[in-house]
Parts: structure tokens; C-alpha cells; sequence
């Protein structure tokens, strides 16, 4: 069983990291093309527009999280008809909040333009733009999408990455040709509406190939259904929170600083998201196999697990950290151009953020994973409070600065709260060594920081273009060695370390094995 988890999260790994890689360089190409063509006033209401269905999709509610894991225990058992019951739940449940989706976004057609601080870009009806993005947004709810919790608890969301891979290489490369040929944001969004029915059927056909005996039948038990509302009751906050985060900010900017701040905090908080999407994947992928190893191993090995897993998360985001606070400006020069960058000030707290954000990513998987989401529902309301408070108060008087520094704030709140729930409720121990250990790591990845970013500063900055490009991988050279020099320094006498190392050499001498056999 061990084995077949290593090789779904290894598999799922592969494949969200293929499918991630699409997801961000062809929309940074199409990113580039509308600032360029169209302007940067078009990235704004773009992300605007993104950030307000952020909102609308709360009416989802987390229930995908919460089907996912109520299939574990049915899918290990081979109870089929339990699994069509949670199906044909799911499919209902999923139709009415798209119904719902699309006539509150209908609802709040009006209340659009006054969300921009000015006017929209000239000849732009943002009414059609928004109707757009929303409808991409909610055709996933009416149709065919709640087939996929399927292939995520059965460990197979390769197969979902695959499809999703192949329809957002022809979403992106369409919309950039759009871009290019037509300079035309109308066409630009409803490209992807297209992509997004395709994706649909195809895993529609896929998900019945591969279970045909999962059909949409039946009546879910009562008790099932408490179980689900009990998930959701604690879900709810965990989705607003995740989702006021970044929306809130982005609406925050828009409203009040204009849309140009917007397209400038969109371009920073794009790349920042980009790199953190790949720790969220690594450890996302592994869900699935966490949740089935709970079910499984016992209390001391899964507690193993977690301190393994918290040392890689560690070591993988201070380095991502130690990389966007020397390399932030000027790849931002490169991209952007000097106007539409912020100053150093600004990138130190947006990389605060990233460290604080990711570093929380291995209690929320274990959390998730072992659905700990009734015992966390107060947690996610007042972060997300304070963030909203701190957001509207602190804009009028420290312009960009307050809006970063309200998620800060939150994140100062949600780390010791999520860490005291997960090990009061799952490992049924003291969560201070937890603590302890990640102000520990959170110290290396300061002393990491600081040494890089002087060594980086005495490289010399160019004065054309390709000087900077230069400037720009000498940094990067850096930031590849002395960092992960100063970890392995620090790192190397933790149990961890020596764990981790044993588990990597085990892996590449089976795969080693393996390819030497099938040469005779």
C-alpha cells in the first residue's frame, strides 16, 4: 500500500507540475501580449473580473474537498453503491450552485463600474466582459465537473491533469492568437468558455472509461448526509478565508488605488503565485495519499510523515523565498519595464507574504486530508475579518503597503491557530516543537536571505537590455548555490535531512533497477 502512495503522489506530481508549467508561461506570454497591445488598464479589469468570481464561486462551499474525502473510506472498502450515492449528491448539489452562480453574478451587473476607481478602457463594455468571465466560470457547476472528485480520490489526478494540460495548451495558444491577430479582449475571453466545455467532456469520457461502475444512483444515507454538512459547516470559513486573501486585496487596489495599481499589483502577485503554485502542487498532489495513509499507518508514523514532509516544505519555500527577494526587480524591469515596478520596500513585504503563505502549507494538507475542518471553522472568520478590516483602514494611509501587510497579519494569526487545531485534534500532542521548528526554519531562511541579497547587490547592473538579462541569471546563479549551501550547513544534522536523503537515494536506485532490467 506504501508503495502504490509513493507512486500515485510521485505520478500526480509529474503531471500537475507539467500541467502547472502551461498553466503559467503561455498566460505570462498572453499577459505580455495585452500589456503591450492593449495596455495595462486591461490587465486590471481582468483581474478584477477574476477576483469577483473568486467571490461567486463561495457558493461551492468547499463540497468538492468534502466529497473527495468521504469517498476515501467507500473507494478502500469497494463499496460501490455508497460511491454512486456521493455521485449522484454531488451532481445535484453542483447544478444548483451553478443556478446560483449565475444569477447572483447576473444580480451584480450594476454594481461593476463603480468596483473601478475611474473610467474602464476606452471603447470596453465592462457589462460583456464580466458575462464572459462568467459564464467560464460556472459551466464547470451545470455540466459535467463533479466527475472529477472521482480521479482525485482515487489517487489518479494525473488523468485530470493530462486532459486539463492538453485543453490549456489550445486555450492559451488561442487566446494569444486572438490577441495577436484581432487585439480584441472580447474574443481574448471567450476563448477560454470553449476550452472549458471541452475539458468537461473529456473528462466526462474519461472518468466513465475508466469506473464504469460509478454511476450517478441512488440516495446518500442521512447520516452520510450530516457527515458532509458537518465537513462543510467547518469548510465554509476555510474557503472564504482562502479566497479574501488575495480577492478582497485585489478588489481593495481596484476600488481605491485605480486600475493600473491593479495591473501592477496583478503583475507582482502573478509571478509570486506562480512560484508558490509550485510548492501548493508538491504538496497538494500528495492529499490523496496522505488522507489514505491516515486511514492506514498508525498515529507515530504519520506524525513521522508530517515532520518529514514540514522539513521539505521548509527547505523549499525559504529557497523560493531567498529567490523572489533577489531576483524580484529585475526580472520586473525586464517584464514590465521600470515605471510599472515597485520599490524594495514593497517586493521585502510581498516575499513576507509568499514565506508566511507557504510555510502553513503542511499543516493545511494533513488538516485537509484528514478532514479537520469542523474543529477549524472559527480560525478562517477572523483571519479573514482582519484582513478585510485591516485592508479598507490601512489603504488610505499606506496606499499598497496596507494591503499587503493586512494579509500578513492574517497569516500571523492562522499559522499558530491551524497548527494548535491539527495537533490538539489528529497527533494528540503539544504543538509548541512545531512551533519551535518553524521560527527555527523561519530563522535560516532570514540568515539565507540576508547573505544572498549582499552577494547579489555587488553584482553590478547593467545599463541596456541585455546587460540586464546578464545581471538578471548571475543573480539567479547565486541564488542556485548559496542558499541551498547555507541549508544543507544547518539542515544537515536534523533527522529529517538524513530521513529524506535515505528516501530519495532508495527511490533513484529502484528506478535505477528498474531500467537496468528492462535492458535485458
Amino acid at each position: 500500500m506504501a508503495d502504490s502512495r509513493s507512486k500515485n503522489t510521485a505520478r500526480n506530481i509529474v503531471f500537475a507540475f507539467a500541467n502547472k508549467m502551461v498553466a503559467i508561461l503561455l498566460p505570462f506570454i498572453s499577459r505580455t501580449i495585452i500589456l503591450y497591445l492593449l495596455g495595462e488598464e486591461y490587465l486590471g479589469v481582468g483581474s478584477l473580473f477574476t477576483s469577483i468570481l473568486s467571490f461567486l464561486s463561495l457558493a461551492e462551499l468547499g463540497l468538492g474537498s468534502a466529497i473527495v474525502y468521504s469517498l476515501y473510506k467507500p473507494i478502500e472498502d469497494m463499496d460501490t453503491e455508497k460511491i454512486c450515492a456521493f455521485l449522484a449528491y454531488y451532481r445535484r448539489l453542483y447544478r444548483w450552485i451553478g443556478g446560483v452562480m449565475l444569477a447572483v453574478g447576473t444580480l451584480i451587473l450594476p454594481i461593476i463600474p463603480h468596483l473601478i476607481k475611474g473610467e474602464p478602457p476606452e471603447g470596453t463594455n465592462v457589462y460583456i466582459l464580466f458575462y464572459l468571465y462568467l459564464i467560464n466560470s460556472v459551466i464547470s457547476y451545470l455540466f459535467a465537473g463533479y466527475k472529477q472528485c472521482l480521479l482525485v480520490a482515487h489517487q489518479r489526478s494525473d488523468i485530470k491533469s493530462k486532459i486539463t494540460l492538453a485543453i490549456n495548451v489550445l486555450i492559451q495558444a488561442g487566446q494569444i492568437v486572438a490577441l495577436v491577430l484581432t487585439r480584441n479582449f472580447y474574443v481574448y475571453a471567450f476563448v477560454p468558455i470553449v476550452g472549458t466545455i471541452l475539458t468537461n467532456v473529456l473528462n466526462s469520457v474519461v472518468t466513465n472509461k475508466q469506473y464504469p461502475e460509478y454511476q450517478c444512483r441512488g440516495v446518500l444515507e442521512k447520516e452520510d448526509k450530516r457527515a458532509i454538512q458537518k465537513r462543510l459547516s467547518g469548510l465554509v470559513g476555510t474557503k472564504l478565508n482562502s479566497i479574501v486573501v488575495h480577492a478582497a486585496d485585489m478588489i481593495v487596489v481596484s476600488a481605491f488605488l485605480g486600475l493600473t495599481a491593479t495591473s501592477i499589483y496583478g503583475n507582482y502577485y502573478y509571478i509570486m503565485s506562480a512560484v508558490n503554485s509550485f510548492v501548493v502542487l508538491f504538496f497538494s498532489s500528495m492529499t490523496a495519499s496522505v488522507g489514505n495513509s491516515l486511514i492506514t499507518e498508525t498515529n507515530e508514523k504519520n506524525y513521522a510523515l508530517f515532520n518529514r514532509i514540514g522539513f521539505l516544505n521548509a527547505w523549499i519555500t525559504g529557497w523560493c523565498s531567498v529567490c523572489l527577494l533577489c531576483l524580484y526587480h529585475p526580472f520586473m524591469i525586464l517584464w514590465t519595464g521600470e515605471a510599472l515596478t515597485y520599490p524594495i520596500g514593497v517586493e521585502v513585504a510581498l516575499v513576507v507574504y509568499f514565506f508566511m503563505f507557504s510555510s502553513q502549507r503542511t499543516m493545511l494538507v494533513f488538516k485537509d486530508a484528514a478532514g479537520i475542518w469542523y474543529e477549524d471553522r472559527y480560525r478562517p472568520y477572523v483571519c479573514m475579518v482582519t484582513n478585510i478590516v485591516l485592508n479598507l483602514v490601512l489603504v488610505h494611509k499606506c496606499g499598497i503597503y496596507g494591503v499587503v501587510f493586512s494579509s500578513i497579519a492574517a497569516f500571523a494569526i492562522s499559522i499558530p491557530w491551524v497548527n494548535q487545531t491539527l495537533f490538539k485534534t489528529l497527533f494528540k500532542k503539544s504543538s509548541i516543537g512545531n512551533l519551535l521548528s518553524m521560527g527555527y526554519y523561519a530563522l535560516i531562511t532570514l540568515a539565507a536571505s540576508a547573505i544572498t541579497w549582499v552577494i547579489t547587490e555587488w553584482l553590478p547592473l547593467g545599463e541596456n537590455r541585455m546587460a540586464i538579462i546578464g545581471w538578471l541569471f548571475a543573480r539567479a546563479g547565486v541564488c542556485l548555490v548559496v542558499p541551498n549551501l547555507i541549508f544543507v550547513l544547518c539542515y544537515c544534522r536534523k533527522q529529517e535531512f538524513a530521513q529524506v536523503i535515505k528516501m530519495v537515494s532508495s527511490r533513484l536506485r529502484r528506478k535505477k533497477a528498474k531500467a537496468g532490467g528492462s535492458k535485458i
